[in-house]
């Protein structure tokens, strides 16, 4: 038996991981993002662009609850039809169902897409055609992480919760950035985004103009390109290095959702920079997993050509390490009890309490200099008495305080 899914399985598994089958043969749930219902459709008659489709109620019942993208593959060809959640209720909604199944039709007509239901009037779905970028781009998340067996079984309805102001931002990226028509959509997206990122920046456009100024903490101009088609071909150098100079900018980055091997070359040649919008979005997901500064970014923005995922590792990394070293407080904080000691004494108990535990160790100079900073009287932490080191309260007290003054500090700065 023919497997007219195994391409887009391949395709899903290379980019979520994780890809399990949930509900009859076609309903995947791609890791913690959502599911994917898959249908195929040969070609009505030879010669001709035309496809019918049938969507289980019972299926799209079970997963208008959640987050999903619904899969239309038409015919042998590479021809499929990327539609979210919002789109397919939207065109089920009022449509007479036959049997236990909507009926969906799509053809070409004049090198248009269009869908088309009984009733409604047919839609151009063009936009849509293989582009897997666009899947969950409106997306909501689940309070919790649901099992196979309640997504079955059906047990209770998960709450879903209000989109964080992250997930506003990635979702105006993704669904401007093929708006061809309107680019200072896309413009104003990635102002917002570069201003969310703790930049101060200004959206320009029109003609002749650079798109984003980034001004402080320091210069960068944007140029943003919207396309229907996947990939941009060609961009003007020259023009962005005019725009570079006019505004004595120290980079260039060039944001579209892909480019062409001609334009990563000719990037890597004007020491330009090329962002995916779905890395920018990445980019953001990594600033929610640990708060990143303008200068942090700078390592992104210094690359030339094309930037790629391991160059968002290497910033993971960096801030990793980073976590580690604040990871090793609690461990600092058990070598310390009410006993008063030197610090080369707490030092060897820090370093066996960290070798029992299997974990990266602070060097002594960096060691100090955390000790030295829980020692300060406004962080009533550690206590310092000649060069002697001790604790007056306990661990659990210890840590609630670090957290209580970390959480402070936010608040009293917003």
């Amino acid at each position: 038996m023919t497997n007219h899914y195994s391409n887009i399985l391949e395709k899903l598994e290379a980019e979520y991981r994780a890809v399990e089958r949930y509900y009859g043969q076609t309903v995947y749930k791609l890791s913690k993002d959502g599911f994917v219902y898959l249908r195929y459709s040969k070609r009505e008659k030879a010669g001709k662009e035309k496809y019918f489709f049938g969507l289980d109620k019972d299926a799209i019942e079970r997963l208008k609850r959640f987050d999903f993208t619904v899969i239309l593959v038409c015919g042998e060809e590479d021809i499929n039809f990327m539609l979210n959640k919002d789109f397919i209720l939207s065109i089920i909604d009022g449509l007479k169902i036959s049997g236990s199944r909507w009926l969906i039709n799509i053809y070409n007509a004049k090198n248009v897409w269009y869908l088309k239901v009984s009733g409604k009037k047919r839609i151009d779905i063009s936009d849509f055609k293989n582009r897997f970028d666009l899947m969950f781009s409106k997306i909501i998340y689940l309070e919790k992480e649901i099992t196979k067996e309640e997504f079955r079984e059906e047990k209770g309805k998960p709450e879903l919760i209000e989109l964080s102001e992250t997930e506003k931002i990635k979702s105006d990226l993704i669904s401007s950035s093929i708006k061809s028509d309107k680019p200072s959509l896309f413009e104003e997206a990635i102002a917002s985004c570069f201003k969310f990122l703790g930049f101060e920046c200004e959206h320009i456009g029109g003609a002749g103009n650079t798109d984003v100024l980034v001004s402080i903490p320091y210069r960068l101009i944007i140029e943003a390109k919207t396309t229907t088609r996947g990939s941009i071909g060609k961009i003007y150098f020259t023009r962005l290095k005019q725009h570079k100079e006019k505004h004595n900018a120290d980079f260039i980055a060039v944001i579209c959702n892909d480019f062409e091997q001609s334009v990563i070359r000719d990037a890597e040649i004007e020491d330009s920079l090329l962002i995916q919008t779905k890395l920018l979005c990445r980019l953001l997901d990594l600033n929610d997993e640990y708060p990143l500064s303008p200068f942090d970014l700078k390592y992104i923005f210094q690359l030339k050509g094309l930037s790629k995922e391991e160059d968002l590792q290497n910033l993971r990394n960096r801030l990793v390490t980073l976590k580690e070293k604040i990871g090793n407080l609690s461990t600092l904080i058990q070598s310390i009890d009410n006993q008063k000691r030197n610090l080369d004494e707490i030092f060897g108990r820090y370093k066996m309490k960290c070798t029992a535990l299997n974990t990266s160790t602070l060097d002594k100079i960096q060691f100090k200099n955390f000790i030295d900073f829980l020692a300060m009287p406004f962080m009533a932490v550690i206590i310092k008495e000649n060069s002697l080191y001790y604790r007056e309260v306990s661990e659990d007290v210890a840590m609630k305080r670090l957290n209580k003054i970390g959480g402070g500090i936010y608040e009293t700065s917003k």
